[in-house]
């Protein structure tokens, strides 16, 4: 899978505009686009939403350029200032929860992005001590994460924010210790909202892997 995130900081007041925009026209414009897996719109708090789009290929994101750049200029009217990208292949995640794709499912999010000193020892750190802390929680639907250069952006999807929370602080203990904080340059940035807006394009079934 093909990953790309985006977040636009909003102009003030602007931010109920811009979700109706995304469910009322982005969503629909989108739906039955070739290669087009899933949309994920997350309201990331005050003046910020946050929008993550799987693909089955690289080739069928850059497909649709011009499309996308059409939409974003038409949803530029709410922006203070141009999205943040992110984009790259799946490095990580698993689907812990089967989700039709026509099934509605109240959710909530925590995306995390951080600059790290060395990509494969930050990789073995997700799947060597963050990994075994997913699959023993509770409420966890799925997990990915893309390098875009040294910039990695991870994320984890769950059915409540006790969930997320509870999962958070043994997260935590693993960030804390010394080893850990030493793979980013600097503290990475958290997200964290509810999913106000999205649709599942294909079936999302238990086990499987972005990466495979």
């Amino acid at each position: 899978m093909y990953f790309r995130v985006t977040i636009p900081s909003l102009k003030e007041g602007a931010k109920e505009e811009a979700m109706s925009f995304m469910k009322d026209t982005i969503l629909p414009d989108f739906s039955g686009i070739e290669g087009l897996l899933s949309l994920t719109a997350m309201n990331a708090g005050e003046n910020s939403l946050l929008n993550i789009t799987a693909w089955d290929s690289k080739e069928a994101v850059y497909a649709q350029e011009e499309k996308f750049k059409a939409t974003m200029a038409a949803a530029a009217q709410f922006f203070a200032a141009p999205p943040e990208m992110f984009e790259g292949d799946a490095v990580f995640g698993k689907v812990y929860q089967s989700i039709a794709q026509d099934e509605k499912k109240p959710a909530y999010m925590r995306l995390v992005i951080g600059m790290v000193k060395d990509k494969d020892a930050a990789l073995a750190n997700l799947k060597d001590n963050v990994e075994p802390i997913y699959d023993e929680s509770n409420g966890l639907q799925v997990t990915g994460a893309i390098y875009d250069g040294d910039t990695l952006v991870s994320w984890n999807i769950w059915d409540t924010e006790e969930d997320m929370k509870t999962a958070s602080a043994k997260l935590q203990e693993v960030l804390d210790l010394g080893a850990q904080r030493d793979l980013f340059d600097g503290d990475p940035i958290a997200y964290m909202g509810p999913i106000y807006a999205g649709k599942l394009f294909v079936d999302f079934n238990e086990g499987e892997s972005p990466t495979s």
